[in-house]
């Protein structure tokens, strides 16, 4: 059976983000020296794995064990792993739960916790690898140390396979189509570790490498793009099958559209994605790529809810064909404070060719919160700090949406002002009507970020200069608005 792959980037969500942290296989106690009066509590840390041994293709277990050995409570526990060296073990991002980052752990005095943990090697070809590093409390004040290694034994694998390009768009190999001398790149996972090989006459190709996971693709090969596509290669895997598709060329156009207008953190955002195909041969393999910013109030495009469009899947846009989806993911609880949710996606081959990929970007309204739009005009110094505040400046907030001046007011004495219970959500402009003989040096009208709760809001600088400019023509009467 044909052995055929696809995978998202690393560079994205797929991407084993590894950040580690073990311990001695026998109980471990360190403790910095604290300052002067400053009480530390100790903590135990230990490590115990499941084997006294691993191959280098093997998913590494082992029990994570902290102990407060100290009279009083130890808060915000934390674990910061070293990784430089090539020896050094690979865990998920998301493998340390509550250690990962603040606000961390609370151990009372005496009291214990225990993690699972499950990590890979980062170099397959290393007989060690190792886990060290360090445990901080809430101050960031270090309370213990780890460092320990286990023994790896390489297990060499064989992989073979063929290389061809899809000519017809069908998304199988048919005769004729077996493309020769195409160099492809196999990029281990959890680590660094890359490597080549070239097909021969007949498309095939070959790789000798440390048995574990891989990734394949993402590149253009000789004008075929090929997905980027994830494979398990052990001791004599055979029939790798690895596509090259045709460029889209513009042939691939979609829109996409909330089914709501506004949403609450936790509801289920649905989506219509429309595809369409101007091509003479079908589009096979389509795939969606969401927040490639990695913003937390936007969708992500990964889930069961995208169906055929997650990366590791993908759909067939037949020639002259128009598609509609209904996708859904879990509206973000960051999207509050932003008061929207958005998906900002493109659709393609995955991870390869991403400059021409079809685009959309929807957002949808996520009620509630309020927040606070503060500045101060003036001359500023070097450093960017108002140095002379200049009042009298007249002031307006204006949003995107319909009826759009959210505010208007002047700034006081020290150039200061402040607009009170702004709903986030649209894209806002502030409009700045100096007194005569005074003008904004930058933008205007300048663009802010609004953002709740109020609490967290920034405080902008806005540069003013002598000299006369025409006052920017604000776009609603604010009377127009009380109407």
């Amino acid at each position: 059976m044909k052995n055929r792959f696809v995978l998202r980037s690393a560079g994205r969500r797929a991407a084993v983000f590894t950040a580690v942290l073990v311990t001695a296989m026998a109980a471990l106690t360190a403790v910095f020296a604290a300052p002067a009066g400053a009480a530390r509590d100790r903590i135990g840390v230990s490590v115990t794995f499941d084997r006294p041994s691993y191959g280098s293709a093997d998913e590494i277990h082992f029990k994570f064990k902290l102990t407060n050995n100290g009279s009083g409570r130890a808060a915000g526990l934390t674990v910061s792993q070293d990784f430089s060296d090539p020896t050094d073990l690979s865990v998920p991002y998301d493998g340390w739960g509550v250690l990962r980052d603040r606000p961390g752990l609370t151990l009372e005095p005496g009291q214990s916790f225990e993690l699972a943990v499950s990590a890979h090697v980062r170099d397959p070809e290393q007989t060690t690898t190792v886990v060290r590093g360090h445990v901080f409390d809430e101050t960031g004040f270090g309370v213990g140390t780890f460092n320990t290694s286990v023994p790896i034994t390489r297990v060499p694998g064989h992989a073979v396979g063929v290389v061809y390009g899809d000519e017809n768009g069908n998304g199988a190999l048919d005769a004729g189509e077996q493309l020769p001398g195409a160099t492809l790149t196999l990029r281990y996972v959890h680590g660094s570790s890359t490597y080549t090989a070239t097909s021969d006459a007949a498309g095939k190709f070959s790789f000798d490498v440390s048995a574990g996971d891989y990734t394949l693709g993402g590149e253009v090969v000789d004008g075929w793009l090929i997905p980027w596509g994830n494979v398990r290669i052990g001791t004599d895997t055979a029939d790798l099958l690895v596509r090259g598709a045709p460029p889209l060329n513009g042939a691939l156009a979609v829109s996409m559209a909330f089914t709501q207008d506004s949403y609450q953190p936790g509801d289920l955002a649905h989506l219509t994605v429309t595809l369409s195909n101007s091509a003479s041969i079908p589009l096979t393999g389509i795939v969606a790529a969401c927040n490639r910013i990695g913003d937390n109030y936007m969708l992500n495009g990964i889930g069961p809810g995208w169906g055929d469009l997650e990366w590791n899947r993908g759909v067939t846009i037949a020639p002259g064909e128009t598609r509609r989806f209904d996708v859904s993911e879990t509206v973000p609880e960051a999207s509050f404070n932003r008061g929207k949710v958005v998906a900002a996606c493109d659709f393609g081959y995955s991870e390869v060719d991403i400059e021409n990929h079809a685009e959309a970007r929807v957002q949808a309204a996520v009620p509630g919160a309020k927040a606070v739009v503060e500045g101060t005009i003036g001359v500023l110094d070097d450093q960017g700090g108002v140095k002379q505040g200049l009042a009298g400046t007249e002031v307006v907030l204006v949003s995107d949406q319909h009826c759009p001046v959210a505010g208007r007011l002047t700034s006081d004495e020290t150039g200061h002002f402040l607009f009170e219970d702004v709903a986030p959500g649209p894209d806002y402009r502030l409009y700045f009507l100096t007194p005569a003989g005074w003008r904004i040096k930058d933008d205007n009208p300048a663009g802010v970020e609004v953002q709740g709760p109020p609490a967290n809001h920034y405080a902008y600088r806005f540069a003013a200069e002598e000299g006369d400019a025409p006052p920017p023509v604000v776009p609603v009467n604010p009377a127009d608005c009380a109407r």
